[in-house]
């Protein structure tokens, strides 16, 4: 639609934290990024790709009334109301990340991708940061035998899986006897699981009515304690498991609300649905195609839409549904990543060590607010951030907790969400990358090597095991996939989160350090 597009000629600065991006079909978009915040001309690009989708549900409506095609909205057209862009906006696959839609009378499955409910859960530990300090050699030890060498050792029934599936956590929680203290789930504590279900976007589950194309996984084995094979998985890519440490309170008493304190060890975990919601985009990405009229020309953009509204409303609740399964799934998921991590320091140190929820939510997600009309607020790499609504919720005074890492070289923070409504109440999920893969994997070694030679990196190559070493071929595969993910690669996290804060999004409550990433 565009070729070498020019900043200056679509990005119209508002203000010092937000910016207005002109399109032809005059839809509301508003980036937020300080100017100091790096925004690639490819990102807008791919961004003004899928804001054309406008332009082709008008076109629908035109050619249904026409009688062109067989209804398709059977009534008034779908619409992109608005389009909000956090600070980690950048190039994706076919929508930049960091992307949020205000979408009305329809989804759209690519909107959300394969990584459906990715999202990140944090954890504060009775551990102080000096005492895990001398045992950081042990744990990444026994951090590589929990998560990549077969000693994830989660049971799970059949009847477990149906009701993760149906319901999330707490379906989880009522059939968590099923397999009670055997495997990871001795380290699984009910009353403190239940409890923490408030400290969790959508109390950790979205009801599904079915279980999309999940039976074979569901019955597995058919064996009540058969060890599951996907869940406790961390994911390629920007995912990552992280023990961290408090390093400095902006707001001490909001901090102490979430559960934070100063040189406290955190456990931060990226994730999503991995293979289940692969299953669920695949399928409905699609089935949206399919669904395109026929006798008129496809869209150059190549997003294909499921109504809400009309006779293929049925589409978008069928989708909906799996969406949830494997939401419900990635829930599940990053509570049972954060359970490795304790038992891994638990291990170490040889002692109990206590975990307590700070937040969990998801980032790539179609959420369905109330109101008069039905409304799908797609986000792609942009996690709410809820303000205060003194309806006496654990975060009815503070705001909800907006978790944002960096790079595994530099800060990740905690914030407190506003509920801006005008921004669709988001912030960013990430500091957002600022090199492609590509350029990434062929950056000079010396910047390489000084940007990693004191990171505690976790993977499932030991790079220094002696077998190993002998093996050049196998190293320079190990360094290509470092190289992508290296702290280089992403944006400062300071200017993006004080984009987030200027905005008016959320405010800065705890800075946390990197002291051990697990990456996939």
């Amino acid at each position: 639609m565009v070729g070498k597009l020019h900043l200056d000629a679509v990005v119209r600065r508002l203000d010092g934290a937000t910016a207005r991006i002109d399109n032809p079909f005059g839809i509301p978009i508003t980036l937020v990024a300080r100017e100091d915040v790096v925004v690639e001309a490819d990102g807008i690009e791919e961004l003004l790709r899928f804001a054309s989708l406008e332009g082709t549900l008008r076109d629908l409506q035109t050619w249904e009334k026409a009688g062109r095609i067989a209804p398709f909205w059977g009534g008034t057209a779908g619409e992109i109301r608005s389009i909000v862009l956090t600070p980690d906006f950048h190039k994706g696959a076919g929508i930049p990340v960091g992307t949020v839609v205000d979408a009305r009378g329809f989804v759209v499955p690519q909107a959300v991708g394969n990584d459906v409910c990715c999202g990140m859960r944090l954890l504060a530990t009775d551990v102080d940061r000096d005492e895990l300090a001398p045992h950081i050699g042990a744990l990444k030890q026994r951090l590589r035998a929990i998560f990549f060498q077969g000693q994830r050792d989660i049971p799970m029934s059949p009847r477990q899986r149906a009701a993760m599936l149906r319901d999330g956590l707490s379906g989880l929680h009522e059939t968590a006897a099923d397999n009670a203290r055997t495997g990871l789930w001795a380290h699984y504590d009910p009353r403190a699981q239940r409890a923490d279900l408030d400290r969790v976007h959508f109390h950790g589950g979205l009801p599904a009515r079915g279980t999309f194309a999940f039976d074979a996984y569901i019955q597995a084995s058919g064996r009540a304690d058969g060890r599951d094979i996907q869940i406790g998985t961390v994911g390629g890519g920007n995912h990552f498991v992280e023990i961290q440490a408090v390093d400095e309170l902006v707001d001490g008493a909001t901090a102490r609300s979430f559960g934070l304190s100063k040189n406290a060890v955190t456990i931060m975990a990226h994730a999503g649905s991995v293979g289940l919601g692969h299953a669920v985009g695949g399928y409905f990405n699609e089935r949206a195609r399919a669904l395109y009229p026929a006798g008129v020309p496809h869209p150059a953009h190549g997003f294909y839409v499921l109504p809400a509204v009309g006779p293929h409303a049925h589409e978008a609740s069928v989708y909906l549904d799996a969406m949830r399964n494997a939401a419900n799934f990635a829930f599940a998921n990053r509570l049972f990543l954060g359970l490795m991590v304790v038992r891994a320091m638990r291990e170490v140190l040889g002692r109990h060590v206590t975990s307590t929820l700070v937040y969990d939510a998801p980032h790539n997600l179609i959420w369905e607010p109330d109101g008069a009309e039905p409304r799908y607020l797609h986000r792609k790499g942009a996690t709410p951030a809820g303000g205060p609504d003194g309806e006496g919720g654990a975060f009815s005074y503070t705001g909800d907790p907006v978790i944002i890492p960096g790079s595994m070289g530099d800060s990740s923070w905690v914030l407190a969400g506003a509920g801006h409504a005008a921004l669709l109440a988001s912030a960013c999920h990430g500091a957002g990358r600022s090199l492609t893969r590509g350029r990434s994997a062929h950056a000079d070694e010396d910047v390489y090597r000084r940007a990693v030679e004191k990171l505690h990196v976790v993977t499932p190559l030991d790079p220094d095991a002696p077998h190993v070493r002998r093996r050049r071929d196998i190293l320079a595969k190990y360094h290509q996939r470092m190289k992508e993910e290296a702290p280089y690669a992403y944006k400062p996290i300071t200017p993006v989160v004080r984009s987030v804060e200027e905005a008016g999004i959320a405010r800065r409550v705890a800075r946390l350090w990197p002291l051990v990433t697990v990456k996939g």
